[in-house]
């Protein structure tokens, strides 16, 4: 009964698939089965998956769950068939034999794909008499499975039969498999291993490494387990099959079978023979877009057989294959890797090929940098030529760029601006990549000042356009007064250039600074005509213009149109990812942050925040780093209140009194300053907002939030008791909703009106509030929807008006728990016990010394008097546990007890008055529906 039993031992500590994810519902299954066949019927439960999928990882766990559970485990694996038929010998004959010895068997078949004829006759015969208590359990890969164990398992009609098919894992299981937190990094691997187990543990070390290292694809080196599974496939192959998959394993964007032919130096009849038999055993598979491209089953099984070759022998292949693409006219860009690897870049007509490769945008940036890197090193000094100098700089400079490696860029384009260049115009270039490389690092001051020399230069046209386009994005995230100048001036530019994408790039552009500046422009059709053009891009075309889709996102956040803003964010982290772009990663993933946190996705924004800080980390982004943990924080304040993100938004703005004002900095600081507020820190509160804001003109806040900003400051001035000052916000704060026009920011400024006067005209602060709410409602912000029902339910409440007041505090509390509050939860039950207490409060006591105790104080009262401890009383009368407190101190302080006992002793000793009885009854009812 022990035979092979070590094949399926759990596995040892350590082991990479340890524990077992996403794979419950076989578990369930094989559990079900195991209890199902102690009553004799044999079953029969088949794993189905291709290579990777955990099959073998998944019988350890069915082999050690039977053994715990006293069950006898037989164990083979289909390679071997004298093991299986050892396996199958020691099978008892009786039927009876099983139950007689103590129960159920277990038998696992692993890879039974790999059967031998006279394996499959011996699997018929067990399928067609089974012992009585057999539980079968095999697994092998679909697309290898032969005709004769296909019918051999269909064999079993007496087998209770039920097939599992091992499906990729979704991208929490990734996340657990990895050991890592939901977030970029999880899915980026499972993007790149299709979430196939083994092709998940081969990018991990990458996926450790944080979400850049994860941009960049497989890591250096391998896990060992990953390639040893890997190379098992690979010893089953003759020498000839070797060969010829070593041969076409130097193409990583697949093959036609002409070139595997040359590559392997083989004719057309015996090259398809082979590739035939290595699609048939499902290392190689034909593109499912293009039936005559073959291509490997996975890139890290590519990856290995790429990696096992000899130096020498990659080198010739790649030659190989860089002379038979070019000769059949493919474009540079598919043979551009064949040639960089054959060490060719000595010859200037390669290095010009590879400089064409690299800049054309359309490749992964690690891949131009390894290129051109290669030119340079390789190419003689003597055919350095200053217009090829200036031209692979260029390259190198953009490349980097994209990479995520700026201050390397930097370093390059500086050197390029200092340079005298021939052509002024590709200097006056130099310095708009430059400025664009300041306004990344998170630098806008310095972007714009590098610009101002040259804005009003006679230059051509599409150069002077470029030079606008970053002094309007520049100026506005610094404040400069002239940034709507540019904005606007960017039309009439992009006409003289006579481009589609420049046109398309004014639009986008002017609609991003309008959220910070007033720039003139319809925003409502320039934005809608931004986003359309835009949508007709291919990602082709974005690839080379990321920036578009990033400033689109921003604009459309800025301007409350959040779900294309979160369509144009994901679709360029899609491109980011598949280019390798990393220099926009940070900015899209805070955007997605700010977004999904407006709109409620509290878990999701604060995934995002924290992928965004990482990056901006790993880059040295110091701006972003504290941008990323700003809106984060507000995630959290709503998950975890105030005071938890508050030390968060803190850290956020230590560094920023060390650089220039910018847009970065001031947002960071004015999130930190409202958490310091409603964290219950108010010292100082108005005047450190101001200066957050940029002074009385609020100048460093942008034009599309400056009534929410403006209604903060009028909050905060009220709460201060300086009246006057905050009725002056308030009005700058309606008078910039007006002129905008956005539905949001005028319903912000309506919540801060009814806040304001909800002590003077309740009824006044009800309608406003509830105007608010509706308002966010309809624009899916349900956080302020929450915010302002909560308001109208305290002004419903001092307005006496009970019945109103109950219905937004029962809406207010179902918004709570869709978006998972728990704050905003604490929020709910103060004011229905508030409200509670206002709608039953007791009459003082009467002569004779009765009680003088509200309703909610006698309810406590009474709990605590018959035992209850404090969280029992708190979820009887649906309150905080420090709410309870707060009570029975005043209880004790009303009675003049000091103990639950003393307090018990006193209810029974003394009455209450008869006119509170009368009180209570209508205030019961009351009560039981805020309680609801």
């Amino acid at each position: 009964m022990n035979i092979s039993e070590e094949e399926f031992a759990p596995p040892p500590a350590g082991d990479p698939l340890d524990p077992l994810v996403g794979r419950n519902c076989a578990l369930d299954l094989f559990d079900r089965a195991l209890a199902g066949v102690h009553d004799g019927q044999p079953a029969m439960i088949e794993f189905v998956g291709d290579p990777g999928t955990g099959k073998t990882r998944l019988l350890r766990e069915v082999a050690a769950r039977a053994r715990r559970a006293g069950v006898p485990v037989l164990a083979a694996t289909g390679h071997d068939g004298h093991q299986i038929g050892q396996v199958l010998a020691a099978l008892p004959e009786e039927p009876s034999t099983a139950l007689r010895a103590g129960g159920p068997l277990l038998l696992l078949l692993d890879d039974l794909h790999g059967a031998s004829p006279a394996t499959a006759t011996l699997l018929s015969r067990l399928a067609q008499a089974p012992p009585a208590g057999l539980l079968w359990v095999t697994a092998y890969r679909p697309r290898q499975m032969p005709t004769r164990v296909t019918t051999a398992l269909a064999a079993g009609i007496h087998l209770s039969r039920r097939a599992v098919t091992l499906t990729p894992l979704d991208p929490a299981s990734v996340a657990a498999l990895l050991g890592l937190a939901e977030g970029r990094a999880a899915q980026r691997v499972h993007v790149l291993s299709g979430g196939v187990p083994r092709y998940v543990l081969a990018y991990r070390p990458g996926a450790l490494d944080g979400p850049v290292a994860a941009l960049r694809g497989l890591p250096a080196e391998l896990p060992v387990d990953v390639t040893g599974a890997v190379q098992l496939d690979l010893d089953a192959l003759t020498d000839e099959q070797r060969r010829m998959l070593e041969a076409v394993a130097v193409c990583p964007d697949g093959f036609e079978p002409a070139l595997a032919a040359a590559l392997a130096d083989r004719g057309p009849e015996v090259t398809s023979d082979l590739l035939d038999a290595l699609v048939a055993v499902d290392l190689l598979r034909t593109d499912p877009t293009e039936a005559s491209t073959l291509r490997f089953r996975h890139e890290v099984d590519r990856t290995v057989v790429y990696r096992s070759l000899s130096p020498g022998r990659r080198r010739r292949l790649h030659a190989t294959a860089a002379r038979v693409l070019r000769e059949l006219g493919h474009p540079v860009t598919r043979y551009a890797e064949h040639l960089s690897a054959s060490g060719q870049c000595a010859e200037p007509a390669t290095a010009d090929a590879l400089i064409e490769a690299a800049e054309s945008g359309l490749v992964p940036r690690l891949d131009a940098i390894r290129w051109l890197t290669n030119v340079q090193r390789l190419l003689p000094a003597a055919e350095v030529t200053e217009p090829r100098r200036t031209r692979l700089e260029f390259a190198m400079a953009d490349a980097l760029v994209g990479a995520g490696q700026l201050r390397q860029a930097r370093t390059l384009l500086q050197e390029l601006t200092r340079r005298p260049l021939p052509d002024c115009d590709k200097r006056l270039r130099a310095v708009a990549a430059r400025a664009r490389v300041e306004r990344l690092l998170g630098r806008p001051f310095d972007a714009y000042a590098l610009l101002l020399p040259y804005r009003d230069g006679q230059v051509e046209p599409h150069t002077h356009f470029l030079l606008t386009v970053e002094a309007a994005i520049a100026g506005a995230l610094c404040a400069a007064p002239d940034a709507a100048e540019h904005a606007r001036s960017l039309g009439p530019l992009a006409e003289r250039t006579g481009s589609a994408v420049c046109a398309t790039t004014a639009a986008v552009v002017q609609s991003f600074v309008a959220a910070y500046a007033d720039c003139g422009i319809r925003v409502p059709e320039t934005l809608d005509r931004a986003s359309s053009e835009v949508d007709a891009f291919a990602d082709t075309d974005l690839a080379r213009h990321p920036d578009l889709l990033a400033l689109l996102g921003w604009a459309e956040y800025f301007h409350e149109r959040e779900r294309s803003a979160l369509h144009h964010f994901d679709r360029a982290l899609d491109i980011c990812c598949r280019g390798g772009l990393v220099a926009l990663t940070p900015w899209l993933l805070v955007g997605r942050c700010a977004v999904t946190a407006r709109l409620g996705s509290l878990d999701r924004a604060r995934v995002e925040g924290e992928d965004a800080e990482e990056v901006a980390v790993a880059m040295g982004i110091d701006p972003m780093v504290a941008l990323a943990r700003a809106y984060r924080a507000i995630a959290v304040a709503w998950r975890s209140g105030p005071a938890a993100a508050r030390h968060l938004a803190d850290t956020a703005v230590l560094d920023a009194s060390t650089r220039r004002e910018n847009w970065y900095d001031g947002a960071s600081q004015r999130v930190s300053v409202r958490l310091r507020f409603l964290a219950g820190d108010r010292a100082g509160s108005t005047s450190t907002l101001l200066r957050a804001c940029g002074g009385d003109g609020l100048g460093q806040v942008e034009v599309t939030n400056r009534a929410c900003w403006a209604s903060a400051l009028a909050e905060t001035a009220h709460k201060a008791g300086r009246c006057d000052e905050a009725a002056r916000w308030l009005a700058v704060a309606e008078g910039y909703a007006e002129r905008l026009g956005l539905r949001g920011q005028s319903a912000l400024t309506r919540t801060a009106r009814a806040r304001l006067t909800l002590e003077a005209d309740p009824r006044c602060a009800a309608e406003l509030a509830a105007a608010a709410a509706d308002t966010f409602a309809s624009l899916g912000w349900r956080l302020e929807e929450a915010s302002a029902r909560l308001v109208r339910a305290r002004a419903l409440c001092d307005a006496r008006e009970w019945s109103a007041a109950e219905v937004e505090l029962a809406e207010t509390r179902r918004i709570a728990e869709l978006v998972d509050s728990p704050p905003l939860r604490r929020s709910v039950a103060a004011e229905q016990s508030r409200a509670a207490g206002a709608a039953g409060r007791l009459p003082a006591a009467a002569a004779g010394g009765e009680l003088t105790l509200t309703r909610r104080e006698w309810d406590i009262a009474r709990l605590v008097a018959a035992g209850a401890s404090n969280a029992e009383a708190a979820d009887q009368v649906y309150v905080t546990v420090k709410t309870v407190e707060a009570h029975l101190t005043r209880i004790f302080r009303k009675t003049g007890v000091s103990s639950r006992a003393g307090l018990a002793a006193l209810l029974v000793s003394r009455a209450v008055d008869p006119r509170a009885r009368t009180e209570d009854r209508g205030s019961v009812t009351r009560r039981a529906r805020f309680e609801r």
